[in-house]
């Protein structure tokens, strides 16, 4: 041993005594004196010797220059010592503190929060949080070996984290002041970008809202503790916040200052992919939305630095939150007239679009596709907007519009409500570009488009389609017809309210108004919501405080008599005759619209389908389900119809909706679907499989496809009539065509239909209570030796031995059910 430790080198000293190169390791001694502390690395030594209050509250002063000394060193610079500092006060001080200072009220408590929270108001400081909570995180998931006390223990440091991070990013100026330090200090443009693109990823990333959202679900199960959730955990809050900073950052900064612009751009683009859209740009935007019209140039130009999507987005979310705030009917006062809210928000959005091409082409583009199903009211505003701007944005939209209306694929498919968004708009339009160019909406009437558009609406099967082409018709005649030549549809929607509502529409015309408007309507609106709620709880507390006047003024009942009535006995001696036999179809008292046409099981596949899909006819769909099974099994050995529609077929009924709340529903449909795998077991399976990977359908529906899977292969495998007990499912005879006895004769001599119960229990009996019977009785007639054994003949033993179960399903059981489903597993 003493050989390892020999000296490999010596030196002689100017005393001439030779000294071996080996020292001992010592520690190097920490600075703790408060009072002498002159550098960061002093301060640094101060933090990791567990300070106390009072050494924190002075160190943290210096730290962030609150005392006047000349050699005070700002922890808030970014450099390598500040990160060093505020690492050491995130993971050695805070944990030790922060509990007993949050829960302290007192004034000096108060000024040592303050400092904590300006020391890591900063990039640095966020982010030695959030990465301090995703290491506790970490900790505390991995705690399968510790105990609850411990994991109790991890939840509340997470806790902590969770605490500190809401008290640093508190407030609506956090951003800006961030960025202001980081444009002021000198530490260099590269650096500046590289904290910036770390902030942006920490903020406008979701960094930190998904940090805080699991911190906050460990706190809630490990504390066992029920209550509000962190503001920054709920995704609709987060996203307030941060529009609010990001408003309050654009309000301040000027238009000169490109790199702020740049540094504001990068964070509301990674900031609309939070979610949430509505929220950060009603955050974001507020200053506009609400009537501050020395701002929407600004806006505007902030605006059309971001890319098309993005640019888009705040578009079409500002149009959604302008209807909301301002057009909404639960906004609009009793007795207003919307037209000023219309003009007001017209105002604005001219303002907003003006003059720019990408504006003006998204909010023409938002007019064909989101904004039909939009509220009325917003595409006015649109309309009267975009009329400002010039003459040729309504005409494209126009025909656009006509082009819409008039296809019959979205004729046939559109749901009716966006229909009749679209005939609204198309009116509109017409209206104001006929005021505009009259002869460009005569030109429309005489093309191709406009003809062809009429046609196909007028012939469309929907009624309710067809009378919106009649309103289009005749109010386009209206405007470019004299009286004598106009089209007229002797029809009753013509003449109704609804009739006349759309063809007033073509005469609107909304003028631009003042954006000072806006300021009053959102006054007055959120004045009339609060003298609605104190209206309702003043209604709430009347009703649960009962009335002494009204309930002693209530009756009291003394007695009741019962007075006979002298007519009663004059009608005994009348004779009783008994009802007539009554019958379904007379029951209608006009004879004509009696249908006396009895429908029949479907024969063929093709009309099996057909029926199916006609989901309007309850009785004829009801009918078609209740004998699909049948149909299919009859037809699956007889002829090739089957194997001609499978595919439409098992696509229909999987799909199949229960539209009717039918009670056997489910098992009618599931007996079907087994009927088509059954009838093409390779094909089908393969089929079903894919279907449930990849097919559009619901949970429910992939159930029931994977019941079909696996009852349809038990079946194959031989074990159909055993399942069929427990399903309810009846597996017929294929031969085709079948031949029955007489139903009385049929259920005299068919086996009885068992519940599912019974015939689990029949089924255990067999197997299990008869053997065991059978041997106990065998035991108690004596030895086995005493027994004399019978020798039956050849005949007789193959007629007790039990015939293997053809098993269908080992051929295709690889190909067809196997890999199909663990290949795409």
């Amino acid at each position: 041993m003493e050989e390892l430790l020999a000296p490999q080198k010596t030196t002689a000293n100017h005393d001439g005594e030779i000294h071996p190169q080996i020292h001992e390791a010592r520690e190097k001694p920490r600075f703790t004196h408060v009072e002498e502390m002159q550098t960061p690395e002093q301060a640094l030594d101060i933090l990791k010797s567990s300070p106390s209050q009072e050494a924190l509250f002075n160190v943290l002063r210096r730290l962030n220059g609150n005392n006047g000394h000349k050699d005070t060193f700002d922890v808030t610079s970014q450099n390598p010592q500040s990160a060093q500092i505020i690492h050491a006060l995130v993971n050695d001080v805070l944990p030790d503190h922060w509990n007993s200072l949050r829960d302290d009220q007192s004034g000096h408590a108060r000024r040592i929060r303050d400092l904590i929270i300006s020391t890591l108001r900063n990039v640095s400081g966020i982010s030695a949080i959030t990465t301090r909570m995703k290491l506790l995180i970490s900790q505390t998931n991995n705690t399968e070996d510790k105990s609850q006390a411990q994991k109790s223990g991890g939840a509340r440091l997470v806790e902590d984290c969770l605490s500190i991070l809401e008290s640093v990013l508190k407030g609506d100026s956090l951003i800006l002041s961030i960025w202001s330090k980081l444009a002021i200090s000198s530490i260099g443009s590269t650096r500046i970008a590289l904290l910036w693109k770390e902030l942006v990823g920490l903020l406008g990333n979701g960094r930190v809202l998904s940090i805080s959202s699991e911190a906050d679900a460990i706190v809630a199960i490990e504390t066992s503790t029920i209550g509000e959730r962190s503001w920054l955990s709920d995704g609709s809050r987060y996203s307030l916040w941060l529009g609010m900073n990001m408003g309050h950052f654009l309000v301040q900064l000027t238009e000169v200052n490109d790199d702020g612009k740049k540094a504001w751009v990068q964070m509301l683009e990674r900031a609309l992919t939070i979610g949430h859209v509505d929220h950060f740009i009603e955050a974001a935007y507020g200053e506009i939305i609400h009537g501050n019209k020395d701002l929407v140039a600004k806006y505007r130009a902030f605006t059309m630095a971001l890319k098309g999507s993005a640019r888009k987005t705040i578009l079409y979310s500002l149009l959604r939150i302008l209807t909301n705030v301002h057009l909404s009917a639960q906004t609009i006062l009793q007795g207003e007239d919307p037209k000023v809210r219309i003009s007001s928000v017209a105002a604005l959005l001219y303002a907003f679009i003006k003059d720019e091409k990408a504006f003006l082409d998204d909010t023409r583009e938002w007019l064909s596709t989101d904004g039909i199903m939009q509220d009325f009211q917003v595409r006015r505003a649109v309309i009267a907007a975009l009329a400002l701007t010039s003459e040729g944005s309504l005409q494209s939209v126009l025909s656009e519009s006509l082009s819409t209306f008039g296809d019959k694929i979205r004729i046939k498919h559109t749901p009716i409500l966006h229909q009749e968004g679209t005939t609204e708009t198309l009116l509109l339009l017409a209206g104001y570009v006929h005021r505009q160019n009259p002869q460009y909406v005569v030109e429309m009437s005489r093309s191709s488009l406009y003809l062809n558009a009429i046609s196909n609406r007028i012939a469309a099967s929907s009624p309710r389609a067809s009378v919106l082409g009649m309103y289009v018709g005749t109010a386009i005649s209206e405007l470019i017809d004299p009286p004598d030549r106009r089209m007229v549809f002797s029809s009753e929607q013509m003449s109704s309210a609804e009739g006349q509502r759309y063809l007033s529409l073509t005469k609107i015309e909304d003028p631009i108004g003042s954006m000072e408007d806006l300021k009053r309507q959102t006054v007055a609106t959120k004045a009339s919501k609060s003298n609605n709620t104190q209206k309702c709880s003043a209604v709430q507390e009347a009703k649960t405080i009962p009335n002494r006047n009204q309930t002693a003024k209530t009756s009291k009942i003394i007695s009741i008599e019962e007075i006979e009535s002298e007519y009663e006995s004059e009608d005994d001696d009348l004779p009783v005759y008994s009802k007539p036999d009554s019958d379904a179809s007379d029951s209608d008292e006009d004879p004509t619209v009696v249908n006396r046409d009895k429908l029949t099981a479907p024969v063929y596949i093709t009309d099996l389908i057909s029926a199916l899909r006609d989901t309007e006819n309850h009785p004829r769909h009801t009918l078609a389900l209740t004998h699909a099974s049948s149909l299919i099994r009859r037809k699956s050995s007889f002829g090739t119809e089957v194997t001609d529609h499978i595919p439409d077929l098992a696509s229909t009924l999987t799909g199949l909706p229960d539209k009717w709340s039918l009670d056997n529903f489910q098992e009618l449909r599931l007996q079907a679907m087994i009927a088509v795998l059954v009838a093409q077991p390779l094909e089908m399976g393969q089929w079903f499989s894919a279907s449930y990977f990849s097919g559009d359908y619901s949970i429910s529906q992939r159930a029931a496809i994977l019941t079909t899977i696996g009852l349809g292969a038990r079946e194959l495998a031989g074990y159909g009539k055993e399942d069929s007990a427990l399903t309810k499912s009846v597996i017929e005879s294929t031969s085709f065509p079948s031949k029955h006895l007489p139903p009385k004769l049929h259920a005299l001599y068919a086996s009885k239909e068992m519940s599912p119960i019974t015939a689990a229990s029949e089924r255990l009996d067999q197997s299990i209570l008869r053997p065991m019977a059978l041997n106990a009785a065998d035991s108690l007639t004596g030895p086995n030796v005493l027994k004399i054994r019978t020798f039956s003949s050849r005949m007789e033993v193959e007629k007790k031995r039990t015939k293997p179960i053809p098993n269908a399903l080992a051929k295709v059981v690889a190909d067809g059910f196997f890999l199909p489903l663990t290949g795409r597993w």
